[in-house]
């Protein structure tokens, strides 16, 4: 592993403890001591490039209560289907499971957190440099295009209108501390070939039984799949499951991934490093020690960067 790494990525900020991809979690993370923050983006309505996780705005927002006639069919509220006027009226709530039936993370917030409105992709990323420039450090960019394709059938350009900010704002270059992330490999391919995107990328790898998409992640992870991923790619980002076997009351174990991609020239972020749904015997501060220690992870990503990054500290004091 270089001197360089391991680093640490902040999850949505740090959405452990505040809503996930708002202004107060890019600041948490930031303070937390970071090496990178992630955001998603979608699209509006009207094309503008908003940060939130899902092409839905019901998992995280007041949407229904806002705007309880402006549901589709299948009762769910699409960031496509508003204005970016619209959206600002919404406000953060704590995640919801993908029915909508309960708090996806009952026991992560002790006391509620203070509703926070959503943002620009253009308002994280003056929020980001200015952060930097008052620490005085450059904490990177990781930017995940959800929905590329889903996107694109509804005739808006994803990656294009989120190329033209991030090259506007100083990302479009071979050293630029930003990441480019996507879970369909041909939207990455796309932009490496067709707009001459030169900052690192990052190929995200989903759970093949996930049945979201048309693409093959078990095939990914073979040799083959990950030589074609190190012709456009920096990175690969493939599912904690798919790096560590975890089972209750046993050592974790590796599966061979992440040393099968950096011997094909790629480093590995693995996602998601946090405290819930860990098998009995397990703890977030043990399961990153392995992970930086013996298996030699590049970069966690995680829900609680200060976790991850006392994590760093132990293993570069020599502890882990």
């Amino acid at each position: 592993m270089s001197a360089l790494y391991p680093q640490v990525i902040g999850h949505r900020g740090a959405s452990g403890y505040l809503p996930e991809n708002t202004l107060a979690a890019v600041e948490l993370a930031h303070q937390q001591g970071v090496d990178w923050i992630e955001c998603d983006v979608v699209l509006t309505k009207d094309n503008e490039a908003l940060v939130l996780h899902d092409v839905e705005l019901d998992l995280v927002t007041d949407v229904a209560t806002k705007y309880p006639d402006r549901a589709r069919a299948d009762g769910r509220y699409y960031a496509l289907d508003f204005t970016l006027e619209e959206i600002r009226v919404l406000r953060s709530r704590v995640r919801l499971n993908h029915e909508l039936s309960h708090v996806l993370y009952e026991r992560r917030f002790a006391t509620p957190p203070e509703p926070q409105p959503l943002v620009t992709l253009v308002e994280w990323l003056e929020a980001m440099q200015r952060l930097n420039g008052t620490a005085g450090r450059e904490v990177g960019i990781c930017v995940e295009l959800k929905g590329p394709v889903y996107h694109a059938k509804a005739g808006h350009d994803l990656p294009g209108k989120v190329a033209k900010i991030l090259e506007k704002y100083g990302y479009n270059h071979t050293a630029a501390r930003c990441l480019m992330m996507s879970f369909e490999p041909p939207v990455l391919q796309w932009m490496r070939r067709e707009l001459d995107w030169q900052s690192p990328m990052l190929q995200l790898i989903g759970q093949p039984e996930w049945g979201e998409s048309d693409f093959d992640y078990a095939r990914l992870l073979t040799p083959l799949g990950l030589e074609e991923i190190a012709q456009y790619a920096t990175w690969i980002g493939p599912h904690l499951p798919q790096v560590i076997t975890l089972e209750a009351n046993q050592p974790p174990c590796s599966t061979g991934v992440v040393e099968l991609a950096q011997n094909c020239g790629l480093r590995v972020a693995s996602y998601t490093f946090q405290h819930e749904a860990l098998p009995e015997g397990h703890t977030l501060p043990a399961l990153l020690d392995y992970a930086i220690g013996p298996l030699g992870l590049d970069m966690p990503i995680s829900d609680f960067p200060d976790v991850a990054m006392a994590a760093v500290k132990r293993f570069r004091a020599g502890d882990v």
